[in-house]
């Protein structure tokens, strides 16, 4: 019993020194020199140039980017405005060429607004000399059958005889008559007569733009 308390003491007594003994010292963290100050400054600054350079190229990439994809689409607007133009163009030099030169009663003579239709004509005819064109007489329903057939022969050939004095080749010029047998206006009475009694113009040789030059 006297064995045991006696151990006792001895370890409460080293516990007591234990606990009232000093910590071990911290070691002092090292402190970095001026030159590896100055060395890291420079890893740093390296670094940072490094990433605006980079930067400053993708920003480049993106400009350069931006500006062609402009390019091409203010290209691409004008390839678009031209065709329409073009488009526009087209069809009313064929709408001209359409239109139809009128005739008095049972004549064949052209009338000085159809020289007017025809000059027109002939200027674009000139400045497409691969337009083949047919031209088709005809006549209001009064009349026979073989007088309207034959009165509208001689008004297509009287139109083709003045594009051909204008400089148009014959060769390019085809004649028809339909007579009586195509009005154009069902009616009765002199408004629908005068609308009949014509010379109609229709293009015989493609699909080709037509020029104004």
């Amino acid at each position: 019993m006297r064995k045991t308390a006696f151990f006792s003491i001895l370890v409460l007594l080293g516990f007591a020194v234990a606990c009232n003994r000093a910590p071990p010292p911290v070691a002092a963290t090292p402190q970095p020199t001026a030159a590896e100050l100055a060395q890291q400054r420079r890893t740093q600054d390296s670094l940072d140039a490094v990433r605006r350079a980079t930067a400053d190229s993708v920003e480049l990439a993106r400009q350069t980017a931006l500006a062609a994809q402009a390019r091409a689409d203010s290209v691409e607007r004008a390839r678009v405005a031209a065709a329409n133009e073009t488009a526009k163009q087209n069809a009313a030099l064929r709408e001209e060429l359409a239109v139809m030169v009128h005739f008095d009663v049972a004549r064949a003579e052209i009338q000085p607004d159809g020289h007017a239709a025809l000059d027109r004509k002939v200027a674009i005819l000139k400045a497409n000399p691969w337009v083949r064109m047919r031209i088709t007489g005809a006549c209001d329903d009064r009349g026979s059958d073989t007088y309207n057939q034959a009165l509208g022969d001689r008004r297509a050939a009287a139109v083709q005889r003045y594009l051909v004095t204008q400089g148009i080749d014959a060769a390019r010029l085809e004649q028809a008559s339909v007579g009586e047998k195509s009005p154009i206006d069902a009616g009765s009475g002199e408004v629908a007569w005068a609308r009949n009694r014509r010379a109609e113009f229709t293009i015989v040789s493609g699909d080709a733009p037509l020029a104004t030059k």
